[in-house]
């Protein structure tokens, strides 16, 4: 299974370092462990943020389980039975999170705010273990040794521009003046708009060319690629969980929303018109759908300016809400919209909603997938990310053209078109680098640190996860008589 994992990746990524190690004879590329890094703040006592970073296995702890089947149109078998298939190999995003990453740090950055840059050394002395686990290998009682090849770290893009010192992130989208904004391409300057999704679009000539730091990031001891060229911005993994959910989809249900409230869909003869008041019929309707629909959320309790974001008419709406309320709310706008289709034939908007929400939606099979999607399934996932993204930008006029501030153009939009682009050529699974489970992580080990002492956090947080994962894998390995 690990040596085709990596005959797989080679077709994506060959000149990684791993396989130049293995040319000289370093590696044995069946005896090494595909691994990534993930790393994001949490909260601990007193509110203060705290520093987790952990280490996680790509492959599923399902890839030797019965059948299992996507829902696409050509329905492909994702089995463990042949362990040597591609398609054998399962995303490892189930289970208890303790089952799948492993803790590195944890520690209350603002208990140490004494000593900054402690962070980022505490991410080089890692790397070099890492290094040294990677070129040595490490030797087990019955005389073989495994390795790890490290994939990159996963995360949001604001931990990316933290901890790898990016000159070119998000941070930077200039509000009057051109600036690169991605540290992939060099997307949002003068000759590159980042707002192109289009498959010619000038930024993907420039992917992965120029290097997005002054100096190399802490990781740079790990063996992945030429650190002082563009391709060592690959280690920075997009997180779909962040782009699409956590990301665009919170603009879209947000402007969507709005847009349904100024056609009037939710209006009643006699009553105000004013925003608050059609925002407050919208959320009567929402309440209503999810009590027949049998759903809910946990995040929101009601749509008002503040909850959307839109102080103000020439304010850019999102609304805040965790990842599961999103797609809730894309079903209730799919559903919303749909009705009143035939009601309102002279709205074009509905329509492109319907297809915006269905399209975003059929994006989330991703899941369904393995660590490898077959053409047929890549295809049918590209067309629904193509399909997002040409409903948000003719929305995004529409709105313009109506002078609403609508469908804002952000960078997790330019993300997600570089998951468009990776489809077009890559039988990678996005999913591969999703953050959900390791937002799991994330919240397990944050009520850890808050249940021990704040004095010896640090030991104390350490010492509570090693019991509590020992006993999760115990618990594990009796179920699967192991």
């Amino acid at each position: 299974m690990l040596k085709t994992f990596w005959d797989m990746y080679r077709k994506e990524h060959g000149s990684h370092e791993v396989f130049t190690m293995e040319t000289n004879g370093e590696v044995n590329l069946s005896h090494c462990i595909p691994m990534m890094l993930h790393g994001d703040g949490g909260r601990t006592l007193k509110k203060q943020p705290l520093e987790v970073v952990s280490l996680f296995a790509a492959l599923g702890l399902d890839s030797n389980q019965p059948k299992a089947l996507c829902s696409c149109d050509d329905p492909q078998q994702y089995s463990g039975e042949n362990l040597g298939s591609p398609f054998a190999q399962r995303l490892n995003s189930k289970h208890n999170s303790y089952l799948t990453h492993f803790l590195l740090l944890a520690f209350p950055s603002k208990q140490f705010k004494t000593t900054p840059g402690l962070l980022a050394e505490m991410l080089r002395v890692i790397s070099e273990d890492i290094a040294w686990v990677s070129r040595n290998g490490i030797s087990l009682e019955g005389g073989s040794k495994y390795y790890i090849g490290m994939l990159g770290i996963k995360s949001d893009l604001e931990y990316h521009s933290k901890t790898g010192f990016l000159t070119r992130s998000y941070q930077n989208v200039g509000h009057r003046n051109s600036i690169p904004c991605c540290h992939e391409c060099l997307a949002g300057d003068p000759l590159h708009p980042f707002e192109d999704f289009g498959l010619q679009a000038s930024w993907r000539s420039t992917i992965h060319q120029y290097p997005p730091w002054n100096s190399p990031p802490p990781f740079a001891a790990i063996p992945f690629d030429n650190w002082q060229n563009g391709r060592g911005s690959k280690f920075f993994r997009r997180d779909p969980f962040h782009v699409f959910r956590l990301g665009i989809a919170r603009n879209f249900v947000a402007s969507s929303v709005l847009l349904l409230c100024f056609d009037g869909i939710f209006d009643t003869a006699g009553e105000s018109i004013a925003v608050d008041a059609r925002l407050s019929r919208a959320w009567a309707n929402f309440t209503l759908w999810m009590h027949a629909a049998g759903e809910r959320v946990a995040g929101i309790r009601g749509f008002t300016k503040q909850k959307l974001h839109y102080a103000t008419g020439t304010s850019f709406p999102w609304i805040g809400c965790k990842g599961a309320d999103t797609i809730v709310l894309l079903k209730w706008l799919r559903w919303c919209s749909q009705m009143h289709v035939a009601e309102y034939p002279h709205l074009t908007e509905l329509t492109m909603i319907v297809r915006g929400c269905v399209c975003g939606m059929e994006f989330q099979g991703i899941h369904k997938h393995g660590i490898w999607l077959n053409t047929s399934c890549r295809k049918k996932l590209l067309r629904n990310v193509k399909g997002f993204h040409d409903t948000y930008a003719r929305l995004a006029l529409l709105s313009n053209q109506r002078s609403l501030t609508l469908f804002a153009m952000v960078p997790k939009a330019h993300a997600m078109a570089h998951i468009s682009h990776e489809l077009q050529f890559s039988a990678v699974n996005p999913a591969l680098y999703d953050c959900s489970m390791s937002e799991d992580f994330i919240g397990r080990v944050s009520r850890q640190s808050r249940r021990v002492g704040y004095r010896k956090s640090v030991e104390n947080t350490l010492r509570a996860y090693k019991v509590k994962a020992k006993l999760v894998m115990q618990r594990f390995k009796r179920a699967r008589n192991l």
